[in-house]
């Protein structure tokens, strides 16, 4: 094996090391967006629920109202009662009186309703509102470990890019041109060997003359069936 294949071996080493922590560090991002998602799924819930304390309340204010001036009719009525002396006012007072009592019982079954609605409502605020805050505390843990493997993992990698750098620069120009954007595209292996008179990555056969050239010589050929590079190992 030619000196120049095997420092591109070393180039290819460090290459699979640096995908592998890329990949690390890729993959930390969906974890980040995954309790992204969490906290804003649980302040979207604290956030609806409020809006239905508010629209209860507000149907409660109107209730109210409401019973305060059917309260007032019936009082007025029941006044005008003990003033009127004949039979046909008397009966309509106690008509209106009578009409004013039941929207007054009726307002007051709804506001006995409402009333409960908001107690539970208000409970269930309060249990988000913890939900809220443990998912914030959680995100902000988990955020904190998830920066801690980042920071290690970007270490490596500047470590890792600076050896492969140095490794590159025992390596012919044109031939690391070529190997660069064949692993480009790939993002894998780019760089096998010989496997009889074979490619090692898919099979393909090689023709007998480039064969004998590339163990002769130690020249590295492309293969046809793949694209990769392949060079002839040590027999």
């Amino acid at each position: 094996m030619k000196d120049e294949v095997g420092a591109l071996l070393e180039v290819q080493s460090d290459d699979l090391r640096i995908y592998g922590l890329e990949d690390r560090l890729n993959a930390l991002a969906p974890r980040l967006a995954s309790l992204e998602k969490d906290r804003g799924r649980a302040e979207e819930a604290l956030a609806q629920t409020k809006q239905q304390v508010a629209e209860e309340e507000k149907r409660q204010r109107d209730v109210q109202d409401r019973l305060r001036q059917h309260r007032e009719l019936r009082d007025k009525s029941e006044a005008l009662l003990n003033q009127v002396t004949a039979p046909r006012e008397a009966a309509a007072a106690m008509a209106q009186i009578e009409q004013a009592k039941r929207f007054v019982a009726d307002e007051e079954q709804e506001l006995e309703k409402l009333g409960a609605r908001l107690t539970e409502l208000r409970r269930v605020v309060g249990e988000r509102e913890q939900a809220v805050a443990e998912t914030g505390r959680v995100q902000q843990e988990a955020r904190a470990a998830l920066d801690a493997v980042r920071s290690v993992i970007e270490q490596e990698l500047g470590t890792a890019r600076a050896e492969r750098e140095q490794k590159a620069g025992k390596v012919p120009r044109a031939l690391l041109h070529l190997y660069d954007r064949i692993r480009s595209k790939r993002r894998s292996t780019a760089l096998y060997p010989l496997r009889g008179k074979s490619c090692a990555n898919c099979d393909t056969a090689i023709p007998v003359q480039r064969h004998s050239t590339m163990v002769s010589t130690g020249a590295t050929e492309l293969c046809e069936g793949c694209g990769v590079l392949l060079y002839a190992g040590a027999s």
